[in-house]
């Protein structure tokens, strides 16, 4: 799973539009299109997301969904970040409606029976974790993030594209 995609725009047209705008508007039309194709790729991980199967008393269906958002990176030497991440916050810690358990589901984890809990440090359980998919153990995940990411790359630059456009068109017609 990377941690994070760099997605690099090189429209001559684009930029030109973008260079007859002041600099902070600028940031703020970029910002805007980067937040718009975050915004599918949100959607897209919500759908995709696993709900619960069966009622449960210790979790609640459809809290992971609710808790897959876009958070803002800081704006550092001209680049604009969003995430799209899972955030269980403060008041859900602990709670039936914290998500703590995607990191698992996105990245998987080896089946252990009762007893059967691998030992040691950090480095002697990743060796031994290693040793045991080497040999044929199975590692289970219900990736969600990550195919979201993979299915939606092209309806997300579109996204991009078109709010942009029309920001840029809106500070136009003000002008």
């Amino acid at each position: 799973m990377p941690d994070q995609v760099r997605v690099r725009v090189d429209i001559p047209d684009f930029r030109r539009q973008l260079r007859e705008i002041e600099g902070r508007l600028q940031r703020r039309v970029v910002g805007d299109g980067v937040r718009a194709a975050a915004r599918v790729f949100r959607d897209a991980a919500r759908r995709g997301a696993p709900v619960l199967r069966a009622p449960d008393r210790r979790r609640t269906a459809g809290a992971l969904r609710q808790a897959v958002v876009i958070t803002r990176g800081k704006f550092v030497r001209g680049q604009v970040s969003y995430a799209v991440t899972v955030r269980a916050s403060k008041l859900r810690r602990g709670t039936r409606d914290d998500p703590f358990y995607w990191r698992f589901l996105e990245g998987g984890w080896i089946p252990r029976g009762p007893g059967q809990r691998i030992g040691g440090g950090e480095r002697r359980r990743a060796l031994e974790r290693s040793r045991i998919l080497g040999a044929g153990g199975r590692r289970v995940q219900y990736p969600f993030l990550q195919p979201a990411f993979d299915q939606q790359k092209g309806a997300a630059l579109s996204a991009f594209n078109q709010r942009v456009e029309a920001r840029i068109g809106e500070l136009q017609a003000v002008r």
